[in-house]
């Protein structure tokens, strides 16, 4: 017998603690009941021991009192989907499998037959035929297809320019370095962020000065930014979070007034518009991020934008080890660069990604909207905010539990069960300053920015993506009722 099921295998004269001992080594959260025949009589789930333990039984009380007589089983061989359905129709999470002796040799468990994953890329016959082209070319590197993906970005977002990179992070980075950032300045920016809008900043050995959020949006909050304004403010970096736009109009202001680049983090948030214009075009530099689970996918990538000539023509220098691309130079390096230069394959799928933009759009909107049809009334959650004067781009969809409700610990245990129920779901974001190199380099500490930890101890990521289905939501929606109403 294998041995987790041998753990996890007792008489019916086992007592409740024995029994939840070996539920706890076994790691599936079930028991298997058996006779003296080792023929299964019966199974008990942490559940109905916990739920036996608050009605009054004991700890040495036998698990026969506890357990399920005549339980769900499955003879060996049943096909997957047939254990599917039925864990679906009785709205169980384990099935017992069985040998034609009736003896337990296996069990089958939910989230190992079915997974609903965070996030998937929509790739369609479209990007395997552009990527077949670009295989059949001699051009894998720094060939056509990434000034056709710049060129169809810049004209989408409304920028002079789009220079192609291998990463967000690394246009991120471009950013900081064309600016002229440097060692002691202070770039202000949000600790509720992916770490890169912050570490792009430490790269150029300046100083992120952080602003804490607005409760509502969880982006920057605009009117705590001049009180963080000093001589050796050099930029401020508003992040675009889930695909929200900052008050971009306010940030101008702000910059225009204390003489401050901008630099946008719009990895997030391809589509969004702010008062009818797409992010991206209100910064000196803006940058696009296209991992798998963002709105469009370059399997890795990232696209720097700027109306800025200037700007322009030093990222495209740095991308590419600090060459100079004039004919008529004898110089061909004229500063230390980088290798981030974002191949022809992904550029190509870029091409063919953006070709289907305002489908995977629509797509993704779709699927939040069903999302909040199903949990606006659920009590203890709060779905996304979306301010009035914008069009939110969905990057994930992130709910909140209540403050007044729960913490830190029941948001945590939410995303486990939600996990054990072969849901994948994640926080979003840890803070910023509160991680071990910010700690060590800055001294933050707890307490620093109260609403962003607040609000990262409660944030709940759920799967999302542009062909999740309806099924799969109501599913979904169904266990955070079930598991909200026993946190």
């Amino acid at each position: 017998m294998d041995r987790k099921i041998e753990l996890i295998t007792f008489q019916e004269d086992s007592t409740i603690k024995e029994v939840m001992e070996g539920i706890d080594k076994g790691s599936l959260r079930i028991a298997v009941i058996v006779g003296k025949t080792r023929r299964l009589i019966g199974v008990a789930t942490d559940g109905d021991i916990r739920r036996a333990l608050l009605s009054g039984k004991r700890l040495n009380s036998k698990i026969k009192e506890v357990m399920h007589k005549n339980p769900i089983t499955a003879l060996e061989g049943t096909p997957a989907t047939e254990l599917l359905e039925t864990m679906l129709a009785k709205d169980i999470l384990q099935i017992p499998i069985v040998n034609r002796e009736g003896r337990v040799i296996d069990i089958a468990l939910f989230s190992e037959l079915r997974t609903i994953p965070l996030s998937s890329p929509d790739i369609t016959h479209k990007e395997v035929e552009i990527i077949n082209q670009v295989l059949s070319t001699p051009f894998l590197s720094i060939g056509p297809k990434i000034k056709e993906f710049e060129n169809k970005i810049s004209t989408y977002i409304g920028t002079k320019y789009g220079i192609g990179v291998n990463s967000g992070t690394s246009g991120l980075h471009l950013c900081v370095r064309s600016l002229g950032i440097k060692d002691g300045d202070e770039v202000i920016t949000t600790p509720f962020s992916f770490i890169a809008s912050s570490n792009c900043i430490l790269f150029e050995r300046a100083k992120p000065v952080f602003v804490d959020i607005e409760e509502d949006s969880l982006c920057l909050d605009v009117d705590k930014i001049e009180e963080r304004i000093t001589p050796r403010t050099k930029a401020i970096l508003p992040v675009h979070i889930f695909g929200h736009p900052c008050k971009m109009d306010k940030i101008r202001e702000i910059a225009t007034k204390y003489n401050l680049s901008v630099i946008e983090d719009a990895c997030e948030a391809l589509g969004s518009e702010y008062m009818g214009r797409k992010v991206g075009s209100f910064g000196n530099v803006a940058v696009f991020a296209f991992y798998p689970n963002k709105q469009i996918t370059t399997a890795e990538g990232g696209m720097i934008v700027t109306n800025d000539e200037n700007i322009a023509k030093l990222c495209m220098s740095l991308r590419n080890q600090g060459r100079w691309d004039d004919p008529n130079s004898e110089v061909l390096y004229t500063r230390m660069g980088y290798n981030y230069r974002m191949n022809e394959l992904s550029a190509a799928l870029g091409v063919a990604q953006m070709e289907r933009i305002d489908e995977i759009l629509r797509k993704r909107e779709s699927v939040a909207n069903f999302y909040n049809e199903r949990l606006r009334n659920v009590k203890g959650i709060r779905i996304p905010y979306v301010a009035p004067n914008i069009t939110m781009s969905w990057f994930v969809y992130i709910i909140l539990l209540e403050s007044d409700q729960f913490s830190q610990k029941e948001r945590d245990r939410m995303i486990q069960e939600l996990n054990k129920r072969g849901i994948v779901a994640r926080n979003y974001f840890p803070p910023i300053h509160l991680q071990s190199h910010y700690v060590e380099m800055f001294g933050y500490k707890q307490g620093a920015f109260p609403i962003t930890e607040k609000i990262c101890n409660l944030t709940l990521s759920l799967p999302f993506y542009n062909n999740l289905s309806e099924r799969d939501i109501d599913f979904i929606c169904e266990n955070i009722e079930k598991i909200i109403g026993d946190l």
